[in-house]
């Protein structure tokens, strides 16, 4: 394959505009004049490089693999295809589409590789015209940008014209994608149809004007997302929270940018419409006490912190228990021993309780507490949902929050209380000790 500066002046201005990272490159090759152009311009750099076709399963993707083989090997890198089929129920094949592509390409990319795209200054263009139509704010016309964790567009300020032009230039055997031309996807009707009218008819160099926009709202958008990466996300595995207090104190704008990127985080990266984002807000506002929103996801408050979930786990199974006993329990894990010492009081939000070994029979129950459960508290008894809400217990947790029993009678609440009948007293010999631990969620008594 010949230099570039053998090539003339299209392909030197290609060279210029476009933009690498560096360390191994890995090209998404998918047979047309974009990327087998992006290819050749990686293929001029000094790092390692090389190729993948992400097959759709689609009609036409035989005839674009066999074409972007044929460019990998004109270039001479190294090609792999890699599937990525495609749900053809989904709500949006583009989205879903891009979707799969995007989950092969990651999968197939090695750790040090950084993933390239062929979009150009055209797809910047119909992104940002397309996201305006669907009412975007400054995040969707900010448009795509040139690099997100490790994926990279380096011809963003290249046009379609010069990928062209370019790619018969080095006579690269690329092929148009026929889905191209179909009227079923709204991008292609945008190209052939909208952006065509509104350059003959009001601004021909709308192209150009919407990635100036595009640029320009990118700076605006950088510097809302890093005041939004100061609020606080966190995760104990199972959902997501954000400190309320933080969300209020800070411009709309900036917290409406701190709940989209948490939604992604539980919804996928799609996830954040204005409406859910604004049933978030009111959630932590505390004008709502919880939504449902796109996509099975969940929002509540619990105390101090929004909290965003998917379904709810089912409780899990009864567990025989015969003491000494270390077991699993759903996501905690219960630990329970035999001594013949006092091991003193309970501490404010101790993880341990102490019984009365000998009022408890050596063969407990541990299973998810029931609707219907009470515990004696030396008065009459009380539920255990409601012993749950005083200690704090996130009001998803209650559900399947283990209680042991002894005949029938529950003796304990791990982490939270012990029946009155259970306590040790005077008489006690033997101490069972009880500890519940979690790797995920805090204690009672040490907040959510």
């Amino acid at each position: 394959m010949a230099a570039a500066s053998g090539l003339g002046p299209l392909a030197e201005s290609v060279r210029s505009k476009a933009v690498f990272p560096p360390g191994p490159l890995l090209v998404a090759l998918s047979g047309g004049a974009d990327s087998a152009v992006l290819a050749w311009a990686a293929s001029q750099q000094s790092e390692p490089v090389r190729a993948v076709f992400a097959d759709h399963g689609l009609p036409a993707s035989g005839q674009l693999r066999q074409a972007a083989a044929a460019v990998a090997d004109a270039l001479e890198l190294p090609f792999d295809a890699v599937e990525a089929p495609v749900r053809h129920d989904a709500p949006s094949f583009e989205d879903a589409a891009r979707v799969a592509r995007y989950s092969a390409l990651e999968t197939s990319a090695k750790p040090d590789e950084t993933i390239l795209t062929g979009h150009t200054a055209d797809d910047q263009a119909e992104t940002v015209l397309g996201h305006f139509l669907r009412g975007a704010g400054a995040a969707g016309l900010a448009g795509i940008p040139a690099r997100r964790g490790r994926l990279a567009r380096p011809l963003l300020a290249v046009t379609r014209a010069e990928t062209r032009s370019l790619a018969a230039a080095l006579a690269l055997p690329f092929i148009d994608d026929p889905d191209n031309e179909s009227e079923r996807m709204g991008r292609n009707r945008l190209r052939s149809e909208l952006i065509p009218f509104l350059e003959r008819e009001y601004n021909p160099q709308l192209r150009s004007v919407l990635n100036r926009t595009a640029s320009a709202l990118r700076a605006d958008d950088a510097a809302l997302e890093a005041l939004a990466a100061r609020i606080p996300m966190g995760t104990d595995g199972e959902v997501f929270t954000l400190p309320a207090a933080a969300l209020a104190v800070v411009p709309e704008a900036v917290a409406a940018r701190a709940v989209r990127r948490t939604l992604r985080q539980v919804g996928g990266p799609h996830a954040g419409s204005h409406r859910d984002v604004s049933d978030v807000l009111e959630v932590a506002a505390g004008h709502k006490a919880g939504a449902q929103l796109t996509g099975a996801v969940r929002v509540e408050r619990e105390g101090p912190m929004v909290v965003l979930s998917t379904a709810e786990r089912p409780p899990v199974d009864a567990i025989t228990l015969r003491i000494p006993a270390e077991v699993a329990f759903d996501r905690w894990r219960l630990t329970l021993s035999i001594t013949d010492r006092w091991p003193g009081p309970p501490m404010m939000g101790a993880r341990a309780f102490t019984l009365d070994a000998g009022a408890v029979t050596t063969e407990l129950v541990a299973r998810p507490a029931g609707n219907d459960d009470r515990i004696d508290i030396g008065t009459g008894s009380k539920p255990v949902r409601d012993a749950l809400a005083e200690a704090g217990v996130p009001r998803r947790l209650r559900r399947r929050w283990p209680v042991i029993e002894s005949d029938n009678r529950v003796a304990l609440i791990p982490g939270v209380r012990a029946a009155a009948w259970a306590w040790p007293g005077p008489t006690t010999v033997y101490y069972l000790v009880a500890r519940i631990d979690t790797t995920g969620t805090s204690p009672p008594g040490e907040g959510t």
